[in-house]
């Protein structure tokens, strides 16, 4: 009569980059494909498909320590005799720490009488009875655990060596490119995604800004890249998410201008991660390399955009009447639109119409408001909002290096208290193969083994600890805003009013006299409104 087994089910996913990221081992380590795959195990094996189990999973906990509660619960479950048999998907989801899961796998679950199955492993403690099968098992996954990480690093290094050389190493083509057919690690044009990037560097030299580039793009319907890549290629999860509706943001446009990759350069390895256990990534020594695939955009032509994006650049085609204050200026009491007029000497003012036609009004009866005056409050309203925004943006860098530093005093922590466990793990089994080679007792054993075990779980507090500071650090909300930054930059250098600044920045100008003019601005999360006084 075979034995009755009470099953546990553990199910890990971590937090970490290669347990979570978007590629093909992020599907085969979810939670979901780990519960399928164990259950479809436990239901075509004929000792195991009638037995009850139990599901344990610790989703986002890290399995370089046993700090889980759904493991703990598992655990205790363990030694009340509630379960005799514990099934994982492979080792690396009971732990990773190989050294532990050794002496869970030779001493502490033959001790309690649980069978242990890791179904990719290949391994079932029923097959290991009487031997080191564990040892076995721990020690081979020792070494693929090296060898993994040392093909980590030398695939980096080949990457990067091929990104010398000029050879495209992104998974996907940027928009208005795809990847050659024929030749490996080399761009092709998109002739329909480069038609609108053309058409995006020809309004910029014609002297539109990016939210009327922006504009007439959604106007007329073009896709966004990631609209358009979601039509090109409808089975990958990349953009899967996105909303039908066409939305063309203005820093999409300034992204694209100033993307070196349609001159035919490529610039490679622009990030890099900022620590252990982060997901943040800051900017790197960036990889430039010209003449490694077709131009969509000629050189002049790009460096032309880039003045014209930030101010300096004027538009040939702009009609006279597009003033700087054009359909900005209201009335304070009405809340209509003012009129722009010219009197006999050539002066213009600005007058509420309403107030004209209808003699029975709050508004102020035949008052006229010099448009020169206007400009001049609004220009001062403008450059001090400039200010701030340049002062408000070198404060948010300050605190965001204090930030970056704590980050990393934290992350050198945990390196070497890592680096410290893995000493005394390391010394665990040579102790281990020291007490199976009966060289030394077990009372010896396990006191040196106690003694090495304190140790990793002091310095595992302190890692816990710097992981929660990191994370709490990394938390921590940004004041920036990328937009008002990208705005900010394209007009830093205007030294007038113009029609493409007051656009950029203002919804409306609010007239209740001379000395009240109220300014509502498009960034209201920055700054919602500004008062000034006419000269």
């Amino acid at each position: 009569m075979s034995k009755e087994y009470n099953i546990g089910i553990y199910i890990r996913l971590s937090m970490a980059d290669e347990d979570t990221g978007y590629g093909s081992k992020a599907e085969s380590d979810s939670i979901g494909n780990q519960r399928m795959l164990i259950n479809r195990f436990l239901d075509n094996h004929p000792e195991l498909s009638h037995c009850q189990r139990s599901e344990f999973a610790d989703d986002g906990y890290t399995g370089t320590n046993f700090h889980r509660p759904q493991f703990t619960q598992m655990m205790e479950k363990v030694k009340r005799g509630e379960i005799n048999l514990i099934c994982v998907k492979d080792f690396s989801r009971f732990s990773r720490d190989y050294i532990e899961t050794g002496n869970y796998l030779e001493c502490t679950f033959p001790f309690m009488g649980v069978r242990f199955i890791s179904i990719n492993d290949g391994y079932d403690s029923d097959d290991y009875k009487g031997t080191t099968g564990g040892l076995e098992v721990v020690m081979r996954s020792i070494i693929y655990a090296a060898y993994s990480k040392d093909l980590s690093v030398k695939t980096t290094s080949a990457k990067i060596q091929m990104m010398k050389q000029g050879k495209y190493v992104g998974g996907y083509a940027p928009y208005g490119y795809v990847l050659h057919p024929t030749i490996r690690n080399k761009l092709a044009v998109d002739p329909e995604a480069a038609d609108v990037i053309r058409r995006i560097f020809r309004e910029a030299l014609e002297g539109s800004n990016t939210s009327q580039i922006a504009r007439s793009l959604n106007d007329d319907g073009i896709p966004t890249p990631g609209q358009y890549f979601k039509s090109k290629h409808p089975d990958k999860k990349k953009f899967s998410n996105m909303s039908e509706k066409i939305s063309w943001e203005t820093v999409m446009v300034y992204n694209i201008l100033k993307n070196l990759v349609y001159t035919g350069t490529l610039v490679s390895r622009k990030m890099k991660s900022c620590g252990v256990g982060s997901k943040k990534r800051v900017v790197n020594e960036p990889i430039i390399v010209e003449g490694t695939h077709e131009a969509i955009i000629s050189k002049e032509d790009f460096e032309l955009a880039q003045k014209v994006i930030r101010g300096g650049g004027r538009n040939p085609t702009r009609k006279q009447h597009d003033y700087p204050l054009k359909g900005l200026v209201r009335c304070g009491n009405c809340k209509r639109a003012m009129t722009r007029r010219k009197n006999k000497a050539g002066i213009r003012y600005f007058q509420c119409i309403h107030s004209v036609n209808n003699g029975n009004t709050d508004c102020p009866v035949g008052m006229s408001f010099p448009e020169m005056d206007i400009e001049k409050v609004v220009f001062h309203a403008l450059t001090q909002f400039l200010a701030l925004a340049q002062k408000e943006a070198i404060q948010n860098r300050e605190v965001s290096d204090l930030r970056k530093s704590a980050i990393k005093e934290c992350a050198d922590k945990i390196r070497t208290l890592q680096k410290q466990n893995e000493q005394h793990k390391a010394s665990k089994l040579r102790l281990y193969e020291k007490y199976a080679a009966g060289s030394i007792t077990k009372e010896a054993y396990i006191q040196q083994k106690a003694a090495a075990d304190v140790k990793i779980a002091e310095n595992d507090g302190v890692v816990q600890r710097s992981h929660e500071q990191m994370k709490e650090l990394d938390s921590e909300t940004a004041c920036s805003d990328e937009k008002l930054d990208a705005v900010c930059e394209q007009y830093a250098d205007c030294k007038a009013l113009t029609y493409e600044l007051t656009h950029a920045f203002i919804s409306a100008v609010y007239i209740y006299d001379l000395d009240n003019i109220e300014i509502v601005w498009k960034f209201k999360d920055f700054l919602t409104t500004s008062e000034g006084e006419a000269k």
